[in-house]
């Protein structure tokens, strides 16, 4: 992206203050062009749309890093589009294109976010195709994201079980360095070095289809290929958690 001037949004708990954190991290580290004209810390679940739309305009950014969820994004994007918050900004938005926060905006879906989702109806694999089978099968509608995690962290403590032999704690820790573990994305694991789940996040756009937020333009990234080293990984684990 060309702009230089960035804005961020977010709640204020770990959440929200680790994920710019990282964000900044991230970015700067890549674009020594980069300033962060203004920052917005929304309790969570209370965010007050007028003020931090205006908080935002009033910064003048020509990007938004936005990592709002739930009733507080469907609040901030429905007012930001009364005021054109958006409109001539990039915006990347962490987790709106999951179906759990997408589905709610309808017609109110901002088109061309950069945002981490989750596809479900297009993605054709056969690990895929098989889960979202079974899925709809037995509760009669269409999987969200945490079905997917909540699927594969079953699936990973049944295999941490089986390979410990035990439900000895220092057994079942030991059990997940390295565990391998199968998921509707595919194959995955539980890095060694520290103790991270490669599991990767689809990236994509947002964009409006018969009066609803879809995701296009999507790509799933692997979490192998864009995690720090397992030094780095387990250099910023708490000192009482490092392996």
């Amino acid at each position: 992206l060309p702009a230089t001037r960035w804005a961020t949004v977010a709640p204020n708990y770990e959440y929200g203050t680790a994920f710019v954190a990282a964000f900044k991290q991230a970015l700067s580290a890549k674009r020594s062009d980069v300033t962060w004209v203004g920052e917005q810390w929304p309790a969570q679940g209370k965010l007050d749309a007028g003020a931090t739309v205006e908080g935002v305009e009033s910064a003048k950014p020509q990007a938004i890093f936005n990592a709002t969820f739930g009733p507080d994004l469907a609040r901030f994007v429905k007012e930001g589009n009364s005021r054109d918050l958006f409109k001539g900004r990039a915006v990347v938005s962490a987790l709106t294109g999951e179906p759990e926060y997408l589905d709610p905006l309808k017609e109110e879906t901002p088109e061309g976010w950069i945002v981490t989702g989750y596809p479900w109806s297009q993605i054709d694999t056969e690990a895929h195709r098989s889960f979202r089978t079974a899925y709809e099968a037995k509760f009669k509608e269409s999987p969200r994201l945490g079905s997917v995690v909540g699927y594969t962290t079953i699936q990973t403590i049944a295999a941490a079980l089986k390979k410990a032999g035990s439900t000895e704690t220092e057994k079942l820790i030991a059990a997940y360095r390295g565990l391998e573990f199968s998921s509707p994305f595919g194959p995955a694991k539980f890095r060694a070095g520290d103790h991270q789940s490669t599991l990767g996040a689809f990236v994509g756009k947002t964009a409006q289809k018969d009066g609803r937020g879809v995701m296009v333009d999507w790509r799933y990234i692997d979490g192998a290929s864009v995690l720090p080293s397992e030094d780095e990984g387990n250099r910023r684990r708490p000192a009482e958690a490092r392996n």
